[in-house]
């Protein structure tokens, strides 16, 4: 049970880095984060960073404002989202957003 308890502990840790990461992108395009999440999803993906394949976490990114989601034209936003998560957070490898409505 330890084992698992700390897998647990684990990707919550994930999950909490990328929601800083989130949260300040958000503030820093001046949107509105009190619906935005960072989920990490319990499978491990293959992915490349540098020369290296990875065998790591996806995290989730919602982020609702009402019952409207509002990603809009923010290409440019999700791209440094998605840099910013995956260099910054050791432990994941691929950022998933969820479009549409609550």
């Amino acid at each position: 049970m330890g084992t698992r308890y700390s897998s647990i502990r684990k990707l919550q840790k994930l999950a909490q880095e990328a929601d800083v990461i989130l949260k300040q992108e958000l503030s820093r395009e001046k949107i509105d984060y009190t619906l935005a999440e960072a989920r990490i999803i319990n499978v491990k993906s293959v992915g490349v960073q540098g020369d290296e394949r990875t065998y790591y976490y996806p995290v989730e990114i919602t982020l609702y404002h009402g019952s409207h989601f509002i990603w809009g034209n923010r290409g440019e936003f999700l791209e440094r989202l998605s840099n910013r998560v995956t260099n910054e957070v050791k432990g994941i490898n691929r950022v998933i957003y969820t479009v549409g409505r609550r």
